[in-house]
């Protein structure tokens, strides 16, 4: 399907249920409409800059003229035609932004279609070609009210508060060749404090702070007991055979006879570094597919 620059620039969120190649396709598009806005973000920056250069140049030149014209006519036609050329660069200047912003929107964060690409690519090694992807993709910056869950007093700065933060911007769902359902999502998280700070010359200054907390990585795979019935036999083991990056804390391990639930937490300074999140990932499905594999031996 065509990605609509007007509606991903409306929503900043991408959805599709379909086939591989469709959504690499669908990615594709996103990615020239990320690219085109970087660059025309740098070419109205530059000629916007040019203009204010023109600007400061043409009042540099009218304060001279004014100076030196002692009510000359030929000093005040030559000052009409500078104060004609000024405005025209204003209005130019002014124009150059109002594009500039335009295409800020759509300048968004490579890593994430990025790393949705490689993690499609990694799960359908393991999926019947024509097996559908539900995907939810989301662009938006994780401060915004849509994605506050709560504010609090701040501990120990009289008057702050912070405001808490979840985004979930990746939310994946399909289903391997051995009838096993996975629903994998992840999920960003932040603090923003604000407040009232009084500065080095007395004055009262309005102050934010954001903290991010880190990437949540949440995996559930669902399958059959047929296949797997054998896994209740091994929960004593399933912890140890969870192996996760440096990078990454292991937050949650569930296992029932019907499914399996991880969660996993990366580092905030590693929360947008896309070969850490796809470390991540893989060495998490490995992990459960360790434990599955040895299940379905014991059910033999």
């Amino acid at each position: 399907m065509a990605i609509e620059l007007n509606n991903l620039r409306k929503d900043l969120l991408y959805t599709a249920q379909s086939p591989l190649a469709n959504i690499l396709d669908d990615l594709q598009q996103i990615a020239e409409i990320d690219q085109l806005s970087e660059m025309k973000q740098k070419e109205y920056g530059k000629k916007a800059l040019f203009y204010f250069l023109g600007i400061l140049t043409s009042c540099a030149l009218l304060f001279i003229l004014l100076v030196a014209s002692n009510n000359h006519p030929i000093f005040s036609l030559s000052m009409i035609g500078l104060f004609l050329v000024t405005i025209a660069l204003i209005i130019a200047c002014i124009s150059a932004l109002v594009k500039r912003s335009r295409y800020k929107k759509t300048n968004i964060s490579n890593h994430r279609y990025n790393l949705t690409k490689q993690i499609l690519q990694m799960l359908a090694r393991d999926m019947d070609k024509a097996s559908i992807f539900d995907l939810k993709l989301s662009f938006q910056p994780i401060e915004i009210d849509n994605n506050k869950i709560g504010t609090n007093p701040h501990p120990y700065k009289s008057g702050w508060k912070v405001d808490s933060y979840r985004h979930e911007w990746l939310h994946l769902q399909g289903q391997f060749l051995d009838k096993t359902r996975f629903n994998l999502s992840l999920t960003q998280l932040s603090k923003k404090e604000h407040g009232w700070k009084r500065g080095s010359s007395g004055k009262q200054k309005y102050k934010t702070k954001t903290k991010p907390i880190g990437l949540d990585v949440d995996l559930k795979l669902s399958y059959p007991q047929s296949r797997y019935g054998a896994i209740k036999v091994l929960q004593n083991e399933v912890n140890s055979a969870v192996k996760l990056p440096q990078s990454s804390t292991l937050r949650l391990l569930k296992v029932t006879d019907k499914a399996i639930n991880i969660s996993a937490r990366i580092a905030p300074q590693c929360a947008e570094v896309e070969n850490t999140l796809y470390e991540t990932i893989a060495a998490i499905f490995l992990s459960c597919y360790q434990i599955l594999n040895l299940a379905k031996l014991l059910s033999k």
